[in-house]
């Protein structure tokens, strides 16, 4: 559709928008905390600012141009590599017909136990879907045979689950699943140990194994009644020895709560009342300072945490920079939009990054990489590569699919 032609407005629209005024509200609430008001005007203040939103959905009204461009649909028609049959490193993994297309939002691909795996779900033009699964194909399905695993490298992967809500009717579920009031006070419950007391548990992350646990919890503050509302002295804990202040005293906000893939670390960020700022603390005692902006960024990828407890970042204002635990590790020559085109070296002055064709170098250096479909980096056998696909279109007519590796 042309961009100067209307769109009809999706059911799910006024959801997103409905969450997109509660998520202000939250920080309206927030900036009237830090800012030193009296609970008496808070409450005023919240009061108000809770009437105009309930107004706002009741109407349908409300600033919707957020200044962000709309989200485009996932892409479906299947590009025909030009030139000749990909050579190098490349092998044929299987083949679509002529009226046949890849479903981008449905495609699956990672490393797992040194071995590369993907699955492709495709559609015909007559609505029939199929399911590749390395190399081999399934199907036709009435429906699409596969949720989205995890989405295509063109698309977002920032995850709005670490996002902390306040308010019990929005609390944390696993917190409210391992929370007990004993004796008018408030516990985490955890394999029959107690763990407190708290006056909120903000958010609380299991191990699968359901060995472990990262909390991050409000004890204390401005007032009980702000401290039981999730705002507060905020500290990371967990079923040991971990009890670490996030924040630089007095009253703080949490906003985000991270655990890294292996966990053993968590980090959690806070706006600050003493600082001004907002905060981020791992459970290494590693601290970065940031802004709103930070926060919100619709285009911003969210804070990495490493193995070590490093913070891993991109600033809002400047994602050209890797910054870690608030220092610049390595800078590019493009944005950083996409974490998952994004791969992260020990040494991280030599990260790598794609976009449009190009592989970008942390040390600001770059090289050219023609006809890829799907990049992404992995290691395997000790190996580090930019694995992709290829797709040429042989005289029948047919897409011939290649997948290719180029060591780096």
């Amino acid at each position: 559709m042309p961009l100067c032609c209307a769109q009809a407005r999706k059911p799910g629209d006024n959801r997103k928008r409905n969450k997109h005024d509660m998520k202000y509200l939250t920080l309206a609430t927030a900036f009237l905390l830090l800012a030193g008001y009296s609970e008496a005007q808070f409450l005023k203040k919240l009061k108000e600012k809770t009437e105009k939103v309930i107004e706002n959905k009741a109407t349908g009204s409300g600033n919707s141009n957020t200044g962000q461009p709309e989200a485009k649909p996932a892409a479906t028609e299947t590009p025909a590599s030009q030139g000749a049959k990909p050579s190098g490193d490349c092998k044929p993994v299987f083949t679509l017909e002529k009226d046949e297309r890849f479903l981008y939002d449905e495609t699956s691909i990672s490393g797992y136990h040194n071995e590369l795996r993907y699955a492709f779900v495709i559609q015909n033009k007559k609505y029939e879907y199929f399911l590749v699964e390395n190399g081999a194909r399934t199907g036709p399905f009435k429906e699409a045979p596969m949720a989205s695993l995890s989405r295509t490298m063109e698309a977002s992967t920032d995850n709005p689950d670490d996002e902390i809500s306040m308010g019990n009717e929005r609390k944390d579920p696993v917190a409210l699943q391992y929370s007990k009031t004993i004796n008018g006070k408030l516990f985490i419950v955890f394999k029959g140990k107690n763990y407190g007391p708290y006056d909120y548990v903000s958010k609380m992350l299991v191990s699968p194994d359901k060995k472990k646990f990262f909390a991050v919890v409000v004890n204390g503050g401005q007032t009980p009644m702000m401290a039981q509302m999730g705002m507060g002295n905020v500290y990371l804990v967990n079923e040991g020895s971990l009890n670490l202040r996030a924040g630089e005293g007095g009253m703080s906000l949490p906003l985000r709560f991270t655990i890294n893939n292996s966990f053993t670390h968590c980090m959690a960020t806070v706006m600050d009342q003493q600082s001004q700022q907002v905060l981020t603390i791992s459970s290494a005692g590693k601290k970065e300072s940031g802004n709103m902006a930070d926060l919100y960024a619709g285009n911003s990828p969210r804070p990495i945490l490493n193995d070590k407890g490093d913070i891993i970042s991109i600033p809002a204002q400047s994602p050209t920079q890797l910054m870690v635990n608030g220092q610049e590790a390595a800078n590019f020559k493009v944005p950083i939009r996409n974490r998952n085109l994004l791969y992260l070296t020990s040494d991280l002055s030599k990260s790598l990054y794609y976009e449009n064709g190009v592989i970008y170098r942390g040390n600001g250096t770059e090289e050219s990489l023609k006809d890829v479909l799907f990049p992404r980096f992995l290691t395997l056998n000790n190996e580090t590569a930019v694995y992709y696909f290829n797709v040429y279109t042989n005289e029948s007519g047919a897409k011939e699919v290649y997948l290719c590796k180029k060591v780096l």
